[in-house]
C-alpha cells in the first residue's frame, strides 16, 4: 500500500477545492435563471390576467335608480347613479396609463366613453329644456349647467399629467363625480322646491329631438366602416361598436326613466306604444356583445355585420324619437 505524502494531499486539495467551489456559483446561476423566469412569466400574464378581471360591459337593462323620492326626477337620478356606477365600482378605463392592465382594454373604454357621452348630452338639454321655467326664460339652472359643463370633460385623463407632472391635473373621475353630485344636487333642491323641472311638451318634446340627433350622429360614425367592409379583421371597428353601444344603453335607461317622469303627458297625448317600440329599438342596439365585432359588407353571407346592425337600431331609436316629439308638439 502506497501512503500519501503531503505533496500527494496537497495534489488533491488542490483539485477538489475548485470543483467544490464551482458549487456555489452554479447554485447561485440557476437562482437567477429561476427568478428570471418568474418575472418573465409574471410579466407576460400581467397584462392579459389583469385586464380581464378589470373588463365589465355592464349593460344591465333593468338597472334603475334606487332612493328616488316624490317630487325628483328618476332620468336625472338614473344619469348620476349610472356615472357612479362606472367610476366607483367598476372602475374608469379610458384614462388608465400604459403600466395598468386595463391599459390594453378596447372594449369596456369604448363602452364607457359612450355612457359619458349620452348622459353628458342629456345633462345639457336638462340645462337648456328640462331645467327651465315652462317659459323657457329665467337662467340656467347652476347645479345641472355644472353637471353638463363637467361631463363635456375629456374621459382620458389620469391623475397625473405626462407633459406636466407637476402641475394639478383634475382626473375624469373628479370631474365626473363631482357632475353626479351636481345632478344628485339638483334632485334634493327639486324635492325641496327650489328647483324648476318642466314637464310640458314643448320642453319634453326639444329634448327628445336632442336625443335623436344624438343617436343620429352615432350611426353615422358607422357609415365608413361599414362602407369598407373588413371582415374578420377590420380595424378600429371594436372602438366605434362598443361606444355606441355604450351611447344606445346610457340613452335606453335615461330614457325609460324619463319616460316614468312623464308618464301622465305620454298616456294623455296616447304616445305609450311609441314610447315602448322606441326602447325596444335601443335595447337591440345595446344588448349584443360579440366577442369578435365584424364587418361582413352587404354581399357577405357568411359574415355578419355587427356595425351595421347597431346603426339600424339606433336609427330606429332615433326615427321613433322625432316622431314622438313632433307628436308632442
Amino acid at each position: 500500500m502506497t501512503v500519501p505524502t503531503a505533496d500527494d494531499s496537497d495534489a488533491t486539495n488542490r483539485v477538489q477545492t475548485p470543483a467544490g467551489g464551482l458549487s456555489i456559483p452554479s447554485l447561485g446561476w440557476r437562482l437567477v435563471l429561476l427568478v428570471a423566469l418568474g418575472l418573465g412569466l409574471a410579466l407576460l400574464l400581467y397584462y392579459p390576467v389583469g385586464a380581464w378581471r378589470a373588463s365589465v360591459i355592464d349593460d344591465d337593462p333593468a338597472f334603475v335608480p334606487s332612493g328616488v323620492e316624490i317630487g325628483q326626477s328618476r332620468a336625472a337620478a338614473v344619469a348620476a347613479q349610472l356615472i357612479r356606477r362606472e367610476i366607483d365600482v367598476h372602475g374608469w378605463t379610458p384614462n388608465k396609463p400604459f403600466f395598468l392592465p386595463a391599459s390594453i382594454l378596447v372594449a369596456m373604454p369604448s363602452f364607457q366613453t359612450g355612457i359619458a357621452a349620452a348622459v353628458g348630452r342629456f345633462a345639457t338639454e336638462m340645462t337648456r329644456e328640462l331645467g327651465r321655467p315652462a317659459s323657457g326664460a329665467g337662467p340656467a339652472d347652476p347645479d345641472l349647467a355644472r353637471a353638463a359643463e363637467l361631463l363635456g370633460s375629456p374621459p382620458d385623463v389620469w391623475m397625473i399629467d405626462p407633459k406636466a407632472p407637476l402641475a394639478r391635473t383634475l382626473s375624469t373621475e373628479k370631474q365626473y363625480r363631482n357632475a353626479a353630485r351636481s345632478l344628485e344636487a339638483f334632485n334634493l333642491r327639486l324635492k325641496n322646491g327650489d328647483a324648476t323641472y318642466d314637464r310640458g311638451a314643448t320642453a319634453l318634446g326639444d329634448t327628445l329631438e336632442a336625443m335623436a340627433k344624438d343617436l343620429t350622429d352615432a350611426a353615422a360614425t358607422l357609415d365608413g366602416p361599414i362602407a369598407e367592409g373588413g371582415g374578420w379583421f377590420a380595424h378600429g371597428v371594436a372602438t366605434l361598436y362598443y361606444n355606441g353601444k355604450g351611447r344606445a344603453y346610457a340613452s335606453l335607461l335615461i330614457l325609460k326613466a324619463l319616460g316614468e317622469d312623464d308618464r301622465g303627458l305620454l298616456v294623455a297625448r296616447g304616445l305609450d306604444d311609441s314610447w315602448q317600440a322606441m326602447l325596444a329599438s335601443l335595447r337591440q342596439a345595446s344588448r349584443p356583445r360579440p366577442w369578435l365585432v365584424m364587418v361582413g359588407g352587404g354581399g357577405s353571407a357568411l359574415v355578419p355585420d355587427h356595425l351595421a346592425v347597431q346603426g339600424y337600431h339606433l336609427l330606429m331609436a332615433a326615427s321613433r324619437l322625432n316622431d314622438i316629439a313632433e307628436a308632442l308638439r
